[in-house]
């Protein structure tokens, strides 16, 4: 028999049996800059600060004044590249598709001499089929990255409006689909970064693959009904079976061939119900989805499902409006804090850091955690922590600029609301989608016309733009059983009409020139924001200080500090509070620390005092992304401050 023959036997064969195969590409990476020889190792996924730095091209950032000096990086080009080897297992597959669960930002995807893309969003997944580009033998694989300040360039000039950017000296981020936090922010400085930052794979397979799962649940009073629809891609096959397991019941579902699926639907009478910690249970129930093709398994899914229902009562009462949080019918007070992203270089941190951070919450009794909007989508292992933990989680829509009107810009962050919102809807933990972080109060509020020389006509063209992002296309972009709000706070500090409506970011304590007294006459409906900034202890800047540099007042100190406000509320407060004028670093960190805790006592005292009127408190911040001065209960090490042990005690006295 002819060795064509047989290969092709071997194939028809081989497509009725596989299962799909995921082939991890994360090794053996070469990086350079564009326009300069030579070849450095890398490290996939990664960014391109930290193969640098790996490589020893650059200091480390993070220590003493070396964030200036590796601020060119952004301007750059750079290229990335590895060889792919073809062999007969992989040739033999009828469907391979190079898949990128993200890409940092502006990329050009190449295999051997061709182009398969372009890529413009952090926050979304790439995949291209590249089967019938494989050669035998060595593929090439390369990827392209763009200077996201050059590209953001190009986006705000074509736009022909320039959108605020307090934090961004560039003005280009609001153009971008990219964590704001990388541009510098009051807690982190400037690093923003390139790179395959999660991770890729060739994902091969024949018959048949499972696409995506969506689980939709509607909970009653003696019961709950399951939706599980799958979406699946088939080859030409006999038969095929979607069979479907949840709660130990089996239900099967006959799609078509091609871009198919089928769904099956589980009632439950009277189930085990999944609760938030300390108000009952985190059962989670298994689901598995198998996708049989000529009577064999190809693929499969697995998650663990928990029955809850979650409602945000925003009704008028008789205060004002009501935020309300009611789970499985019960309304509960939340008990929490704000996330930011656990590093400056995420591929760094990985999913330990996100899950470690969880348990930091479990310690703390918190029931919920607000996922701020200038960072990044937390990984799968998160929510599935807050899962088992029973941590609520709202999460921000990653929008912290005032967002631009462009078609293109608006049909690339729809796309990615919707694969974030296919992803997260099946945890039990998630119970609020929030469209942005203080853009409404800020637009209104913060004289952001006068400060960036707005026009009355373009004023109008900003306005139009956010109206229609998070009142029309946001929402219908989202699974619709979770809750959604347009903004976060709903209602803005400093008068009295902001205590009544909504939720509050109480920022009159560090923003304003107010003492931790006003924390008890400011208590709004749901304070979703307040706190009070502290360093962290000194044997953590030893890390990042030489020791020359470490004492109180030095340049290098002041260097960490990226507050505007400076350290001119913390002494205030230290003398003010304890009577103390600190003569020594210890001594100043030590009070800093004292007087943060005393803050954070007050004013969860107040929220916890004026229930039911106020039905939450978000004390910003949990984390920290780099070793520095900031509000964070847990500094950059992951040690605890004064104020998360003050936490802890007064959210583990809550019943």
């Amino acid at each position: 028999m002819r060795p064509a023959l047989i290969a092709a036997l071997g194939l028809c064969a081989g497509s009725l049996a596989a299962q799909v195969v995921h082939r991890p590409l994360d090794g053996d990476w070469r990086f350079q800059r564009v326009g300069e020889q030579g070849w450095h190792p890398a490290v996939v996924p990664g960014v391109v600060h930290t193969d640098l730095l790996r490589a020893g091209l650059i200091p480390d950032p993070y220590r003493d004044f070396n964030v200036d000096s590796v601020q060119w990086i952004e301007n750059e080009e750079w290229a990335y590249e590895r060889t792919i080897d073809a062999d007969e297992a992989l040739l033999a597959h009828a469907h391979v598709d190079l898949v990128f669960k993200g890409l940092d930002t502006f990329a050009e995807v190449h295999w051997n001499d061709s182009l398969l893309g372009r890529t413009d969003n952090m926050f979304r997944t790439w995949e291209f089929p590249v089967k019938d580009l494989l050669r035998r033998g060595p593929n090439t694989l390369r990827v392209l990255f763009r200077s996201p300040i050059a590209e953001g360039r190009k986006r705000r000039d074509a736009y022909g409006i320039q959108l605020p950017h307090d934090s961004d000296p560039s003005g280009v981020s609001p153009y971008i689909r990219k964590a704001a936090y990388q541009f510098g922010w009051d807690f982190c400085p400037r690093l923003v970064t390139s790179g395959i930052w999660q991770p890729v794979e060739l994902r091969c397979w024949d018959a048949g693959r499972i696409r995506d799962v969506a689980v939709r649940q509607d909970p009653d009073t003696i019961g709950a009904t399951v939706a599980v629809d799958v979406s699946t891609d088939i080859g030409p096959v006999g038969s095929r079976v979607l069979r479907i397991a949840f709660a130990d019941t089996v239900s099967n579902a006959y799609p078509d061939g091609g871009e198919g699926g089928g769904s099956a639907h589980f009632r439950l009478r009277h189930p085990r119900r999944w609760w938030p910690s300390g108000a009952g249970e985190q059962y989670l129930h298994p689901l598995r989805v198998e996708l049989l093709c000529d009577g064999r398994v190809v693929d499969t899914w697995e998650a663990k499902i928990g029955l809850r229902s979650v409602e945000l009562d925003q009704r008028a009462d008789s205060i004002g409006t009501a935020f309300t949080f009611r789970v499985n019918g019960v309304p509960l007070f939340m008990k929490g804090c704000n996330l930011v992203p656990p590093s400056m270089f995420l591929p760094e941190a990985g999913d330990s850091a996100w899950i470690a951070l969880v348990r930091h919450m479990q310690r703390a009794h918190m029931n919920m955690v607000r996922v701020w909007a200038g960072g990044v989508y937390p990984p799968d292992a998160f929510f599935e922590a807050c899962d088992t933990a029973g941590i609520l989680v709202w999460q921000d829509l990653m929008l912290a600029n005032m967002p631009p009107g462009d078609p293109a810009f608006q049909q690339g962050l729809e796309q990615e609301v919707r694969e974030q919102g296919r992803r997260l809807e099946r945890h039990p933990s998630l119970a609020l989608w929030c469209g942005n972080n203080e853009l409404d109060v800020a637009w209104k509020n913060w004289g952001w016309q006068a400060t960036y020389h707005i026009t009355p006509a373009d004023s109008a063209v900003i306005a139009a733009a956010y109206r229609a992002t998070f009142n029309d296309h946001l929402p219908s972009s989202l699974p619709a059983q979770v809750p959604y709000v347009p903004t976060s706070p709903l209602s803005n500090w400093g008068h009295a009409e902001g205590l009544r409506h909504g939720d509050l970011h109480y920022w009159g304590v560090w923003h304003g020139d107010s003492t931790f007294a006003s924390f008890a006459r400011n208590v709004g409906r749901f304070v979703s924001e307040y706190g009070f900034q502290s360093y962290p202890d000194s044997s953590l800047l030893a890390r990042y200080i030489t020791p020359e540099r470490l004492y109180l007042g030095s340049p290098a100190l002041r260097y960490r500090q990226r507050s505007y406000r400076t350290d001119r509320p913390i002494l205030e407060a230290v003398q003010r509070e304890l009577g103390l004028v600190p003569g020594t670093l210890g001594a100043f960190i030590a009070a800093g620390q004292a007087v943060q805790a005393r803050a954070c006592r007050l004013a969860i005292t107040a929220h916890l005092a004026a229930r039911p009127r106020c039905m939450g408190t978000l004390v910003w911040q949990l984390n920290d992304p780099w070793p520095g001065p900031s509000w964070s209960l847990v500094d950059q090490g992951g040690r605890w401050k004064p104020a998360m042990e003050e936490v802890q005690r007064l959210y583990g006295g809550v019943r």
